[in-house]
């Protein structure tokens, strides 16, 4: 069994940094575990998966009005880097490039224009590599259990993994997803964990057409993302990779969909050749520059099927504040406005700051479940936020009351 070396009291006095084990090797858990370097911290993030490419499945996020705190949680050479994870690096990032457009699906006609500056939209695998450097990781470990002990002890928190190690840390961090094993476990396996299926089906297609004629199809509608809204399903267009500025037949695109329907009753796989067709059959009537995309996306386009996740926050025994939860572990929500992220970082912000109390002496207990509640309360909203946008969405006359629309994708909870 690890352990860590030293003695750490409940509030901070130590003759050893406080160790931090974080679980899930995530965006949200290696920015954490970033910050907490950065401030002195003892962190070892565990994964599940073997490596960090086990997954090749890969979307786009948009970073906006978190950016900035990202940036300071992140030491100066990794800042520095965020470029390689940008979709497009090399465009001119004015008003219109700082945007989200919203077309009518069928008639293709322009519905609205949200304006987010600064924003820039990033690879998630791309940002995740990024991330990933300078961290301790340990790959393929499954959280199996955690056992917190007596919770006015330090370095009572041990955790055990499907593959039979055991650590011990002062706290606990569960960054691990939607079906978040730690949130599992501190509800104690009760119902009150569980995800939530959304009745929202997500869409990722994930194209290189080699011709720069499609590409500039694409680009015409807007040089990041264009959205469109049909009667049946919203859409997304746009640019993923560019490794080569003055050759788009060389460009990654993608367009995704978000349509009603339920995993349970999806009559193909999740991802393969089946999947593009199957989606191909299924999205018909749309305006010429939309329908074009679907329908040539190459045979050998990536494509993935998932139903969308929520959770709704609530109240749970921290341990004394020995572990708690952040990003999707903590509040999963669809992905509207791009506000998963965002709220993501805050946590990871807001994790740092009460650790760094703690550590000045503040009371652990009081710290972190002030932050529980913080992170419920603001957790809470913007998850119901995100649903009321997805019902919205189906109809193009309703957009504009979306409040994409009305308050565009500035922080509204």
């Amino acid at each position: 069994m690890a352990q860590a070396s030293g003695i750490a009291n409940s509030n901070g006095g130590s003759s050893r940094p406080a160790t931090v084990a974080i679980i899930g090797a995530g965006l949200t858990g290696l920015l954490t575990a970033h910050g907490l370097k950065k401030n002195g911290f003892d962190v070892i993030v565990y994964e599940r998966e073997h490596s960090i490419d086990a997954r090749p499945r890969d979307w786009t996020i948009l970073l906006h009005w978190a950016l900035p705190i990202l940036a300071k949680l992140l030491p100066s050479e990794l800042v520095d880097k965020l470029p390689e994870a940008i979709c497009n690096p090399h465009l001119e990032f004015d008003e219109w490039a700082e945007s989200l457009v919203c077309y009518h699906g069928e008639t293709g006609q322009f519905l609205f224009k949200s304006n987010i500056p600064g924003s820039r939209r990033v690879s998630r695998q791309r940002l995740r590599k990024v991330l990933a450097e300078g961290l301790s990781i340990q790959w393929g470990k499954g959280l199996d259990r955690i056992d917190a002990g007596d919770y006015a002890m330090p370095c009572s928190v041990r955790l055990g993994f499907v593959d039979g190690d055991t650590v011990e840390a002062d706290y606990v961090l569960g960054t691990d997803g939607a079906k978040s094993k730690v949130r599992e476990l501190l509800f104690n396996g009760g119902e009150a964990a569980r995800v939530l299926y959304s009745g929202f089906m997500f869409a990722t297609c994930i194209s290189q057409f080699k011709d720069a004629a499609k590409v500039e199809a694409i680009v015409k509608l807007h040089p990041v993302t264009a959205m469109a809204m049909s009667t049946s399903a919203v859409w997304g267009f746009g640019v993923l990779y560019i490794d080569e500025p003055k050759d788009k037949t060389n460009w990654t695109t993608f367009w995704v969909k978000v349509w009603r329907g339920s995993q349970s009753s999806l009559p193909v796989e999740k991802s393969g050749p089946e999947t593009l067709r199957y989606l191909k059959q299924t999205s018909k009537g749309l305006a010429e520059q939309f329908q074009c995309q679907i329908d040539e996306a190459p045979d050998e386009s990536n494509c993935y099927i998932d139903e969308m996740k929520y959770w709704v926050p609530q109240p749970y025994d921290n341990r004394s504040g020995r572990i708690t939860l952040a990003g999707d572990a903590a509040h999963p929500m669809l992905v509207y406005r791009g506000q998963g992220f965002q709220h993501a970082i805050v946590d990871a912000s807001n994790y740092l700051d009460a650790l760094v109390k703690i550590r000045d002496g503040a009371d652990r207990a009081l710290v972190l479940s002030a932050y529980d509640v913080e992170i419920a309360e603001r957790g809470a909203k913007a998850v119901k936020q995100s649903l009321e946008e997805a019902d919205l969405s189906m109809d193009p006359n309703m957009a504009d009351k979306m409040l994409m629309a009305r308050e565009g994708h500035g922080r509204s909870a």
